[in-house]
């Protein structure tokens, strides 16, 4: 099932974005709605003005009307581009804009992904009450948190961001000690996969020997294993 999602990246993306702020207002953030509400006036406004001008055009016609409908084009190209303009120049994918309340330091999120990959690139701002600012860039596959299923699983989600964002983790210690955990998992792993590559070679060099000593491969092994 996540396979056939991973043909359908928005949503995984969509669907990540939105569990984000629920996150991190949950540990004591809050969130700014600046950058959204500047977008929507823009956008309600210019959709304001196409409307008021359909309505002088039908109620009083257009040769009446046509020095304020020109008016009305120019405006709606001035808010257009104005939006355009707030959209890629100071949004810039940004998702979740916050000020912890005990710290008071600021934090902001920018996501995006690739056409063709299903990773959740994410940068995270943040800057603190002195004005020390520092950028933390993660990706991350999306089967991290969503299951076979296609379902989202929250807690996985929260252990990426708190293990690999400081600020986050400060604020979720809980969820930074299971990257530990995993770092020793995967300490052992290595480990293991070290005794296995040893091994190889030993019953390597135990074939090599019998080849050149002539003696059948098999008993050489088991001279092996009892050295």
């Amino acid at each position: 099932m996540y396979k056939a999602l991973t043909n359908n990246i928005p949503d995984l993306k969509n669907t990540t974005d939105d569990a984000l702020p629920v996150y991190l207002n949950s540990l004591g953030f809050v969130q700014s709605h600046t950058l959204t509400d500047v977008r929507l006036g823009l956008g309600y406004s210019a959709f304001a003005l196409c409307a008021a001008t359909f309505y002088w055009d039908y109620t009083y016609g257009f040769d009446s009307t046509k020095f304020y409908t020109t008016i009305a084009v120019a405006v709606y190209t001035i808010l257009n581009t104005a939006l355009t303009f707030w959209i890629w120049g100071v949004e810039k994918n940004t998702v979740y804009v916050g000020t912890h309340k005990t710290s008071g330091t600021k934090i902001q999120v920018q996501t995006k992904t690739d056409k063709f990959k299903a990773v959740y690139r994410v940068t995270v701002i943040t800057t603190t009450k002195d004005g020390k600012s520092t950028t933390k860039k993660v990706d991350k596959a999306f089967s991290g948190w969503f299951d076979a299923a296609g379902h989202f699983v929250t807690r996985p989600f929260q252990q990426m961001l708190a293990t690999n964002v400081e600020l986050i983790g400060q604020a979720d210690p809980k969820n930074v000690v299971v990257a530990a955990k995993k770092e020793k998992v995967d300490e052992v792993e290595d480990n293991r996969s070290m005794d296995d590559k040893w091994a190889s070679l030993l019953a390597e060099s135990s074939i090599e020997d019998a080849v050149t000593s002539g003696t059948p491969a098999k008993s050489a092994k088991k001279r092996g294993k009892k050295a």
